[in-house]
This record gives structure tokens, C-alpha cells and sequence, in this order.
């Protein structure tokens, strides 16, 4: 999955900054231990000596007495260690993170170590704009929900959400095998948001690249950088929009309507369509509005290249 440039960099230096941190504790212990007895720093300069004295030489036999003497200066270094209370390799060079010896990487994959610190910036920026503690699957109440049946969708608010929120907790289960986007279209206060959370919650926490803002914002940044306002942040910021694993557009049909909007979004959607990335979008509008605000190819887009899911019922944020 493509990680978010801009959120690995940051990720990378919360990395840098705590094997910093680690190294520093590593040395302040090894200066106590040798303050403590002093025998423990002559021993660890004598093995280093032991060995390069050999390695001048170039020989064989001059090697392989340097790894006795070196093995029996280490017995003795760990004995004195031992007495101390301390482990045997609380001198040695030890990496936080033994798997990639703190680089960040597993050979050319991102290493766990890494990979977390990645999922937790990821997360703190969704949740400037999402309640993410809040709002998850686990917290999922289809109790606030309604059970009275829609005669127009023959169904009750409570079965929708149901079936909906199902589909949503699969769509995230099975990201990497869905090959369709999804579309919430519902007045406000049904559930659209919560869902969304779920959704950006659950696959930020598996190492999904996921971005989330409203269309009006995400339309700006693209706008800023076809018009060279914005600079770099905008030319990364709309990187991050056609580039990410799952792009999540709150919003769309509140933002004002111009011929750069109508291009913008068919190209934004097309390329992601193109690319095989993913979006989820939420809006109140319905089929027929999109048709009516929209140029008919990215009206046929809406329609054809996403599930779409009826959000209805009373509003709950009144409720």
C-alpha cells in the first residue's frame, strides 16, 4: 500500500528522534556501570584492541588467539556485570529495533517499527478532523436507530444501518480485494460521518494510507496549485489526494459550482479510478440532484463507479 509521503517523513523523524533518546539512556547506563567499576571500561578497550592488533598483522593465527583472549576478557567482563546485578550485554551496541537495527526498513519493506509510528501520526491528523475514539465499529448503537419501516424505501432506519454498516466493516476487511468506491448520500445527522470514521479509524490502523477532508477543502487545494497559488504544500497536498490508499470527500454538493470545479473533480476521479485507488464519498444529495448539479460524465461516474448507499431516517445529532 503507498504510504502518505508527507506522514512517513514526519513518522520517520518521531522514529530518529526516539532511537536518539535510546542511544543517549544506553550510553548515561554504560557511563554508571564504568563509573561504578572501573575495571568494565578497561576491559571494553582492551577487546577492542585485542582485535585490531590482530587484523594489522594479517594472519590466521594471530586472528584466531585474538578471539580467545577477546572471549575470556568477555567472560570476565560478564562476571563483573553479573556481580553488579547487570545483564551480560548491557555493554554491547544494542539496537531499539533488531529487526531493521533502527533504519526504519525490513529489506525494502517498512519496517513494524516504523510502520507503527506511521499509523499514529496517520491517526492524530484524522482525528483533528474525525472522533475517531468515538466513532468505530465497536461502538456501532443500532438502538439510536429507528424501527420504523420507510414506506418509500420498505425498510426501517434501523435495518438500513444494519446492512450498511456491514457492508462498510467488510469493505475494510477486504480492502485490498474490493474493486469498488463507495457513496453515502443521506440528509445530515444519519449516520453518514460516523461511517466514515469507522471506515478511516479501521484501515489507518492496518497501515491503509487514508485522507479525509471536505470536497470545498480538498477543490481549494487543488485550485491553489492550478492557479501556482500554494507552492509546494499545495502540490503535496493534491499529491496526497490523487496518490493515497483511500480518499474520503465529505461534503460533496455544498461547494460553490464553476467549470474548474466540474474538470477538478472528474479529473480527481478518473485518475483514482484509473489507478485503482479507492474513495469514499458522503453527500445529501440524491441521484437526481448529482444529475442536475453535475456535467453528465461525472454524474455517470457517481452513479456507475461507486456502491451507492441511502443513508435515511430522523436526525440524529437533534435527537
Amino acid at each position: 500500500m503507498a504510504a502518505d509521503p508527507r506522514l512517513l517523513a514526519k513518522a520517520r523523524r518521531e522514529l530518529e528522534r526516539d532511537v536518539t533518546a535510546y542511544r543517549k539512556r544506553r550510553a548515561l547506563w554504560r557511563e554508571r556501570l564504568y563509573a561504578e567499576e572501573p575495571r568494565l571500561a578497561d576491559l571494553d578497550r582492551r577487546i577492542q584492541s585485542v582485535f585490531l592488533e590482530a587484523v594489522k598483522k594479517l594472519s590466521p593465527s594471530a586472528i584466531e588467539e585474538a578471539a580467545g583472549q577477546s572471549l575470556a576478557l568477555q567472560q570476565e567482563q560478564a562476571s563483573l556485570l553479573e556481580g553488579m546485578g547487570a545483564s551480560a550485554g548491557s555493554l554491547e551496541e544494542v539496537p531499539l529495533c533488531p529487526a531493521c537495527r533502527d533504519t526504519g526498513y525490513a529489506g525494502r519493506e517498512l519496517c513494524e517499527c516504523l510502520l507503527e509510528r506511521y499509523r499514529a501520526v496517520q491517526a492524530a491528523e484524522l482525528s483533528s478532523l474525525l472522533d475517531l475514539k468515538g466513532q468505530s465499529f465497536d461502538s456501532f448503537d443500532a438502538g439510536l436507530f429507528s424501527t420504523a419501516i420507510d414506506p418509500v424505501q420498505n425498510s426501517s432506519p434501523r435495518q438500513n444501518m444494519e446492512v450498511i454498516c456491514e457492508l462498510c466493516y467488510n469493505f475494510c476487511r477486504k480492502f485490498d480485494e474490493q474493486s469498488h468506491n463507495l457513496l453515502f448520500s443521506g440528509p445530515p445527522g444519519t449516520g453518514k460521518t460516523f461511517l466514515s470514521a469507522c471506515v478511516a479509524g479501521t484501515l489507518s490502523e492496518h497501515g491503509v494510507s487514508v485522507v479525509y477532508d471536505t470536497a470545498v477543502r480538498q477543490l481549494a487545494q487543488m485550485e491553489a496549485l492550478q492557479f501556482g497559488r500554494g507552492g509546494e504544500d499545495a502540490e503535496m497536498a493534491v499529491e496526497r489526494l490523487r496518490e493515497c490508499d483511500l480518499l474520503i470527500m465529505d461534503d460533496l454538493g455544498v461547494e460553490f459550482i464553476t467549470p474548474f470545479v466540474q474538470s477538478a473533480l472528474l479529473d480527481l476521479i478518473n485518475t483514482r479510478l484509473i489507478s485503482g485507488k479507492k474513495m469514499l464519498i458522503s453527500t445529501n444529495l440524491g441521484k437526481a440532484d448529482i444529475r442536475a448539479r453535475y456535467s453528465p460524465p461525472l454524474a455517470s461516474r457517481l452513479e456507475g463507479e461507486f456502491l451507492w448507499l441511502d443513508f435515511f431516517g430522523e436526525d440524529l445529532r437533534q435527537k
